[in-house]
């Protein structure tokens, strides 16, 4: 089956995880922090043209939350990498996004056996902030003011992920907030 045009920016980004670490893993700077930014950047657009070329579905947004996880972690690996003398401090906050992170995909692998594919307004928000501060990092350096925001709204982000997936009785993906969620109960359409 050939993938959709949409899918593509996704595959892109699963397949650039790995390269991307390594790069960082043999002291590529430069082309970790290109890898990373143009994985950032495709993530911003795989949503919005799959929707408009009315390719979106439910495989596409879990291959998006698989893509999303390898992007992730690739980037710590490198950021703790290049990046090593501010992050070793933030070890804490550091640890909490990704315990977070963790038990946001292992309550919805346990209870749906898929990795949570919300796409959240609130974790959309997070990948931007990613972004940004990525893209910041890279030319301005370090700022911790930012990175303990990214940090606040990723484990927001992540909390409201756990929140949804205790609440749905069966997966959905693109569930937007954890507020339309409600709403939906509420109007009889869950």
């Amino acid at each position: 089956m050939k993938p959709k045009f949409a899918d593509l920016f996704t595959i892109y980004r699963i397949a650039a995880a790995p390269v991307a670490a390594g790069v960082a893993l043999a002291g590529h700077r430069d082309a970790f922090f290109i890898l990373i930014i143009l994985s950032l950047a495709s993530d911003l657009v795989d949503g919005p043209i799959a929707r408009w070329c009315n390719q979106a579905s439910e495989t596409g947004a879990k291959l998006d939350t698989i893509a999303d996880a390898a992007t992730v972690l690739a980037a710590i690996a490198g950021l703790w990498l290049f990046e090593a003398g501010p992050l070793r401090s933030e070890w804490p906050w550091l640890g909490l996004f990704l315990a977070s992170y963790g038990a946001a995909a292992i309550a919805c692998l346990v209870k749906f056996r898929v990795l949570p594919a919300y796409h959240l307004y609130l974790s959309k928000a997070g990948a931007l902030c990613s972004g940004a501060f990525i893209v910041s990092l890279y030319f301005l350096g370090y700022s911790r003011l930012f990175f303990l925001a990214l940090v606040v709204l990723g484990v927001a982000a992540n909390v409201e992920s756990l929140l949804v997936t205790f609440r749905l009785r069966r997966f959905r993906p693109d569930v937007g907030s954890l507020l339309r969620l409600k709403a939906a109960d509420r109007d009889g359409n869950a």
